[in-house]
């Protein structure tokens, strides 16, 4: 049986994919996860993983030097620990943890595999690119940032690149919104991600009972951790809208997913959840998100007439407003929105998924 190690750390965006391909390994190969101790929050207590701290340092020109000779400490580190731990492959999720890993299995020859959920690659694994056999995408026009900070995508060769389906949770391949209707209540989702939004805690109550004085409105609201639910809630009550607070729950969408629309942030995998289940989104970019990946990942959806996107530096109060009130008065957009989102995941199924991503790395 081959052994595998999934190299994954900091935030959701990286972490909830590393998941995700665990569960399509575990039971054909002996697979490992190591992570740090950012990452190691988002995994269940029932998963065992290995925790590899990597410090991480400002990104700071006059730290350079300190960071390297970290990096280099968790390169012997890690040439130590794959010395006495055998590996046949070692797949990246990404992350800054992930390079002495990676850097130290190409010294031992053990085949190295990215995944890149974003449509443009993290510089974590555009470093560690021209080590790797293989990355594994979910954008065909997968972008890389050159020299010159100018996107293009002629410096990632086809023969390196793989198109994949996007990693989800099992559990999401037993719901669909497909044929749902907006009924009398408008079923409103706001989700902001592995890290929450403090700007959508702040800006998006208003918005809310806004709507809520024209339409009858329900909402359900992830809150950013510095706000109190119970306080949250009282205006929500006040104005008798009906409300579900709660903060950042790994596979929220596959417990509560009956909803009309969805604002939300545009981390890939949040995204990719959002776009199976057919909930039609307006997405608001994270504006300070490496190399602008949230806005990114949106415009691969847009492109594809899948969602509607505001910019958070342009935002004001009454977009969200215009844009659902558009919807109430004419369903024609969102229609024809909701059914695009349905064609990307027909004919997905975790069986067909989990079948091609096993024979992959059998027959590598």
């Amino acid at each position: 049986m081959k052994k595998i190690l999934i190299s994954t750390g900091g935030s959701g965006g990286h972490v909830v994919p590393a998941l995700n391909l665990y569960q399509h390994l575990k039971n054909d190969f002996d697979v490992k996860i190591y992570t740090d101790v950012r990452g190691a929050k988002y995994i269940p207590k029932d998963i065992k993983k290995n925790i590899f701290e990597v410090r991480k340092l400002p990104e700071k020109k006059y730290l350079l030097p300190l960071k390297i000779i970290f990096i280099f400490f968790s390169f012997i580190k890690s040439l130590v620990h794959l010395t006495r731990n055998k590996f046949d492959i070692i797949i990246s999720t990404g992350g800054y943890m992930s390079l002495p890993i990676v850097l130290a299995a190409k010294i031992f020859n053990i085949k190295i595999y990215l995944i890149e959920p974003n449509s443009i690659i993290g510089r974590s694994n555009k470093f560690l690119l021209k080590f790797s056999n293989n990355i594994l995408c979910y954008d065909k026009n997968l972008l890389i940032n050159n020299k010159n900070f100018n996107l293009e995508t002629k410096n990632i060769s086809n023969n390196k690149k793989i198109i994949i389906e996007p990693l989800l949770n099992k559990c999401f391949y037993s719901h669909k919104n497909s044929g749902r209707e907006i009924k009398k209540t408008l079923k409103i989702l706001i989700i902001g991600g592995s890290q929450a939004s403090l700007f959508f805690s702040k800006k998006l109550k208003n918005e809310i009972i806004d709507l809520a004085s024209k339409y009858h409105i329900e909402v359900t609201q992830q809150l950013s951790s510095e706000y109190d639910i119970v306080d949250y809630k009282k205006e929500y009550d006040k104005k008798n809208i009906k409300n579900n607070l709660f903060f950042f729950e790994n596979n929220f969408l596959c417990k509560e997913n009956n909803f009309d629309i969805a604002i939300t942030r545009a981390g890939a995998s949040t995204l990719a959840e959002l776009a199976h289940l057919g909930i039609p989104f307006i997405s608001i970019p994270f504006p300070y998100a490496t190399d602008n990946h949230q806005f990114l990942n949106t415009k691969r959806y847009l492109d594809l007439n899948c969602c509607w996107i505001l910019e958070e530096k342009n935002f004001i109060s009454g977009d969200i407003y215009k844009i659902i009130n558009k919807i109430m008065l004419n369903k024609n957009e969102y229609n024809l929105k909701k059914n695009n989102l349905e064609k990307l995941s027909d004919n997905n199924t975790w069986e067909d998924i989990n079948k091609k991503i096993i024979k992959y790395f059998n027959d590598y």
